[in-house]
Order: C-alpha cells, then sequence, then structure tokens
C-alpha cells in the first residue's frame, strides 16, 4: 500500500483508539513506519476571507496533538471514505502510486454535533534530508459538517466475497502468463480472506489496535496490504500483453482489483470496534 494511503489508515485506526479510550495512541507519531518518511504532519484549517487569498491556521502542530484533541465525548468516531476520480485518464488504478493520484480518500472525524473532514497533502521539501524524511504532509480540514453524524455501515462479508473473487482472477490471469512473482502474490493476498489459515501483514505494517476490528476486517485489511500491487515502474500496472484483448482484459482485471481494494479498505475502516465507541 502507498505511503499516503497506510498513513491513513494508522490515523484513522489510533484516532479511534483514542476515543475508545485505549492508551498508546499518541505515541504512533514519529515511531510508527508510516511517518519514517515524514519531516513534518500537521493539521490545518483554511480560512477563507472575504478578500484576499484563503489562509492557512495551524490548529495541531503534529498527530500527537492531534489525537490528544479526540478526547471520548469530544469525538465520536473516525472513518475513510474514497471517490474515484472517474474521468482521471489515465484511470485510478494507473495513478496509484503518486502522491495525490488515485481517487480522492477523506479522513472524517465526528463529534456529538458535527463531522469534520480532513484531505492529506504531500510536498517534498527537504529533498536532500540525510535521514530521508523528505515529505512535509499537511491535513487540511475542508469541511464541517453540521448535525449529529450519519455512520456508514460495512457490509463485510459482501466485500470479502468481491475481493476474493477478483484476486483470484487476477492469480489465474498472472499463473497463465508465467508471472510466478505476481501469481504469488496475489494467491497470498487471497489466502488472507481464508479463515483457516492466521491473519499475516507484510512484515514493515505497525498496525495500530488491529484486536479492535472484527476478524474479518482484520483479514480484509490483510489482503489489501498485501494485495496493493499499484505503482509506478515495475509494479504490476506497468506490464503490457498481447494481443490488444489480453491487454484490455488485463486492465479490466487491474482496475476492478483496485476498485475492490480500495473498498475493503474504507469498509474495514468502518467497523472499528463498535461496542468501544460512543455514538
Amino acid at each position: 500500500m502507498d505511503g499516503t494511503l497506510s498513513q491513513l489508515v494508522t490515523l484513522t485506526s489510533a484516532a479511534n483508539g483514542v476515543i475508545a479510550g485505549r492508551t498508546g495512541a499518541d505515541s504512533i507519531y514519529p515511531s510508527n513506519a508510516d511517518f519514517k518518511f515524514c519531516n513534518s504532519v500537521r493539521f490545518i484549517d483554511i480560512r477563507k476571507p472575504l478578500l484576499g487569498k484563503p489562509q492557512e491556521i495551524e490548529r495541531h502542530k503534529d498527530p500527537y496533538e492531534w489525537l490528544r484533541s479526540l478526547k471520548p465525548g469530544h469525538a465520536t468516531r473516525a472513518w475513510l471514505t474514497y471517490q474515484s476520480g472517474n474521468l482521471a485518464m489515465p484511470p485510478d488504478h494507473q495513478l496509484a502510486g503518486f502522491a495525490g493520484g488515485g481517487g480522492t480518500w477523506q479522513l472524517h472525524v465526528a463529534s456529538p454535533d458535527r463531522t469534520e473532514i480532513w484531505l492529506p497533502r504531500w510536498e517534498v521539501t527537504r529533498r536532500d534530508d540525510p535521514d530521508t524524511r523528505i515529505w512535509s504532509v499537511t491535513y487540511s480540514c475542508v469541511a464541517r459538517v453540521p448535525g449529529k453524524p450519519s455512520f456508514p455501515e460495512p457490509r463485510l462479508d459482501l466485500i470479502t466475497s468481491r475481493l476474493a473473487a477478483s484476486l483470484n482472477a487476477t492469480h489465474e490471469f498472472a499463473s497463465v502468463h508465467d508471472l510466478a512473482f505476481w501469481a504469488g502474490l496475489f494467491q497470498r493476498a487471497a489466502d488472507c480472506l481464508d479463515p483457516s489459515l492466521p491473519v499475516v501483514f507484510p512484515d514493515y505494517i505497525q498496525f495500530v489496535f488491529l484486536d479492535s476490528y472484527p476478524e474479518t476486517a482484520q483479514r480484509l485489511l490483510a489482503a489489501a496490504y498485501t494485495g496493493w500491487v499499484f505503482g509506478g515502474m515495475g509494479s504490476w500496472d506497468d506490464l503490457v500483453f498481447e494481443p490488444d484483448a489480453e491487454n484490455d482484459r488485463y486492465n479490466r482485471l487491474s482496475a476492478e482489483l483496485y476498485s475492490a481494494v480500495t473498498d475493503a479498505i474504507q469498509q474495514a475502516t468502518w467497523s472499528f470496534g463498535k461496542d468501544a465507541l460512543r455514538g
């Protein structure tokens, strides 16, 4: 999974942990691997005066401060939503490896009387940093929706079936074309959904409060991390097949896999320990 999305998942899970009263969430920054290449991660409001340019007003200087503001009773739930780029050319799955590409992810944080929506912006500000902390990340509060929040309801069994079918189809395609590496990867991702097997994440993932998700959601997240094959050069998206009809099939399968993976991620975030959350 690309760093932008993985960081969003980590922040969402940590936020829900704070809201549920769990300890340790505020220690994720900067130690969690999702912040390894970041020199700053801040949270801002955007003020639009009657005259002049919009102004950025810093609300929290880092995730530690942001998480401490999400006290039980002040916040009720956090979750992610995904919106396809729709008109994007090339399609979303081919742009997912680039900062800001692959559709739009939104981080929602609800309180009793409103919901705030946050969008990330990643910028390279220290290209020659000796510790490779080249990125500055800014989360902007782009909307405040008044009123009692409406929480999305996950359909975990349905998206599990969809993701399994998509992974099996791409696995079959890769096997037919003697792409052993990719076939093995798709099989490992599909195995994550098998309830008879353990839930296994890639070694580099430091998932926050995994035990607060139902097992089905844990499996969806593990499959999404393992089966994320969307990037630039050298990725699954970088292949070409002949004849054209076979290349068209490859593109269809890739687009469907990307859609299933993004749907699995957002729905999994909707399922964080509901009994522990105040809603």
